[in-house]
């Protein structure tokens, strides 16, 4: 059967308004920080439709069904301003959920249908819209109907709804359906998850990016990268840092601990430490490979104190991350230990 002409043309308008649309359509990172000093990004869009997990560079620093990118900051108590990423009018927006980490199913279940927190959206024409979530309570500075401009603060970060960590989580949508801000359209979305699984690329071409500089130093943190390192007075966890309530480091803490925190670690890793002091050597450790891949990872060298405290000066903390033999990141901090 032929296929009228006017088909084929109308066909081609759409492809080609799309291509456009996207190419004018530019995100800036929606968070007034230093990247990869005081703010990361922990997850980015989940492309795989199905059960499996897929980063936009094939790999898995993602969850199932992870919408967005989210750009997180060290701990609760940071107010960093979000920022937007791109110029639009405000369609919604929520102010008034109340900030807690997410702990527990109960935690989960109290936020249902609510996994947003506090959130605004924004339309920036032709079916393209961005949604920011996890808003601070109260600190929304916009109103429905607003016109925004790029980098002008909207809000503050928090962890209200579903949120485990501080964080901003943008998603890009375009006609209601998810596209990777990495990959430009929806079309495209579909296709590298194709290719991804089938074993047919691996690193991501920039030509598809919507993300202005610095697009590729906001991919580099899918292969891991170090949130901070510090000296406290006891062992910790993910809660005490994400709240910032370790026990302070001290000449008669109940101990002396060396700590890193990281994130987006694979599989067979090892995070290796080094705590000296004025006097030498204090802890050391070589680290287990880890069993699977691991979102975020605190790792940590220390000894109990001796009745005697510890000597008053400058302690050295040392990290390295090993992955398949080879030293990918390292860092080396040093801390003043006082009374």
């Amino acid at each position: 059967m032929r296929v009228p002409n006017r088909i084929f043309a109308v066909a081609t308008l759409l492809l080609w308004s799309e291509q456009v649309i996207a190419q004018d359509l530019q995100l800036s990172v929606p968070l007034q920080c230093s990247l990869g000093v005081d703010c990361f990004v922990q997850n980015y869009v989940d492309i795989d439709p199905g059960q499996a997990v897929l980063a936009a560079d094939c790999g898995q620093a993602s969850y199932n069904g992870h919408k967005g990118t989210d750009f997180r900051v060290l701990n609760t108590r940071v107010a960093a301003d979000v920022l937007a990423a791109a110029p639009g009018t405000v369609r919604a927006l929520r102010n008034d959920m109340a900030d807690r980490l997410v702990r527990t199913k109960e935690d989960r279940q109290a936020v249902q249908n609510r996994e947003c927190g506090n959130g605004i959206v924004v339309s920036h024409g032709d079916g393209w819209e961005t949604q920011y979530c996890h808003l601070r309570k109260g600190t929304v500075t916009v109103s429905v109907g607003d016109r925004i401009e790029r980098g002008q603060p909207i809000g503050q970060v928090g962890y209200s709804g579903l949120a485990a960590f501080p964080h901003v989580h943008l998603t890009l949508r375009h006609n209601g359906e998810t596209v990777d801000p990495y990959l430009g359209t929806v079309s495209e979305t579909r296709r590298r998850a194709q290719a991804c699984k089938a074993g047919a690329e691996t690193g991501v071409p920039m030509s598809t990016s919507l993300w202005l500089d610095p697009a590729q130093e906001l991919l580099d943190h899918a292969n891991g990268a170090l949130l901070e390192t510090g000296l406290a007075g006891g062992p910790v966890g993910p809660l005490e840092l994400e709240t910032a309530s370790a026990t302070p480091a001290s000449t008669k803490a109940p101990a002396l601990v060396f700590f890193a925190r990281l994130i987006n670690l694979k599989k067979g890793d090892r995070v290796v430490l080094k705590l000296t002091g004025p006097n030498g050597l204090i802890a050391q450790s070589d680290g287990q490979p880890l069993e699977k891949n691991k979102a975020q990872w605190v790792a940590y060298a220390g000894r109990k104190t001796k009745p005697s405290g510890w000597v008053a000066g400058t302690y050295v903390g040392e990290v390295a991350l090993v992955r398949d033999g080879k030293e990918v990141l390292s860092e080396t901090s040093e801390f003043d230990l006082t009374d």
